[in-house]
């Protein structure tokens, strides 16, 4: 039964996580921040 409650959890997490991440991306300045945020957006899923 915890697995399932876990399993919530993390989608809940990753998520808030993806929101957090496009709103950063939405609001970069420059190019190159948005390509750092991409990159680093990539590199979180693995």
């Amino acid at each position: 039964m915890s697995s399932i409650v876990d399993r919530v959890r993390q989608r809940r997490l990753i998520n808030r996580q993806n929101r957090a991440i496009d709103r950063a991306w939405m609001t970069a300045p420059t190019q190159s921040m948005r390509d750092e945020i991409a990159i680093f957006a990539q590199r979180r899923h693995f």
